[in-house]
């Protein structure tokens, strides 16, 4: 069955794309949460006019995200966390604290769901964790947990953990 997607469904496509899925999955997933439409010939006419005001509200989001990432700066700092034998976290700095922590540090609101760290941090040291702003956007944010041995240049890549998604 030829639907046309309303909204962005990860591993299906993106809002105002037509694709085709089979009967089941667009009836009972797709149809009842306002994920998609039939595609009907209609529907494929005002299509184009559709993908203009989407187009140019993507336009606008992505501006505004880029700007956003302008002003968020490269390091993130959680030197105050508490810091056991070894280097190990009481706590955990998770996906929600890194939000914090950036509307602390820059002033700037982004959603814990932008953030996109696998697992909690739980040592300290310095991580490089991916912040999605837009589909288009993403910025790579260097986060310090605690006060590791600063190196005296940027580590190479080896010697940063990566938890990326």
């Amino acid at each position: 069955m030829k639907v046309i997607l309303t909204q962005d469904v990860e591993k299906l496509g993106h809002a105002m794309d037509v694709v085709t899925v089979a009967d089941g999955y667009a009836r009972n997933y797709l149809f009842p949460r306002s994920m998609a439409m039939t595609a009907t010939k209609s529907s494929l006419a005002s299509l184009d006019n559709m993908k203009s005001v989407e187009d140019r509200r993507q336009a606008k989001l992505k501006t505004g995200a880029e700007e956003l990432a302008a002003k968020i700066g490269d390091t993130l700092d959680f030197s105050d966390a508490n810091v056991g034998e070894g280097g190990r976290l009481f706590g955990a700095i998770t996906a929600a604290r890194i939000a914090e922590q950036l509307q602390a540090q820059y002033g700037v609101e982004v959603e814990r769901r932008s953030v996109l760290l696998q697992d909690p941090i739980h040592a300290e040291g310095f991580y490089t964790v991916p912040l999605r702003l837009h589909r288009d956007v993403t910025k790579q944010l260097r986060v310090k947990v605690g006060n590791p041995a600063e190196p005296t240049e940027a580590p190479a890549e080896a010697e940063t953990e990566e938890v990326a998604a």
